[in-house]
């Protein structure tokens, strides 16, 4: 997908077994802040990458399931 799919790979596989949901929350922020520092850069972001952003968010939070 885009740049934020690799983030969550990234992320996710840096720290595979997600235990708690304060783990789960401190990933979906790190795809936050990083989504964010890359959309800043830029006047115009797409309605795929909005979504990949969201799409990774949901895989990070529900990984625990």
């Amino acid at each position: 997908m885009g740049e934020t799919t690799d983030t969550t790979a990234t992320l996710l596989a840096d720290a595979p077994e997600i235990v708690s949901a304060d783990d789960m929350i401190h990933a979906a922020v790190a795809i936050i802040d990083e989504a964010l520092s890359t959309m800043l850069q830029r006047e115009l972001v797409s309605a795929n990458e909005v979504t990949d952003v969201l799409l990774d968010l949901r895989t990070t939070l529900l990984a625990s399931n």
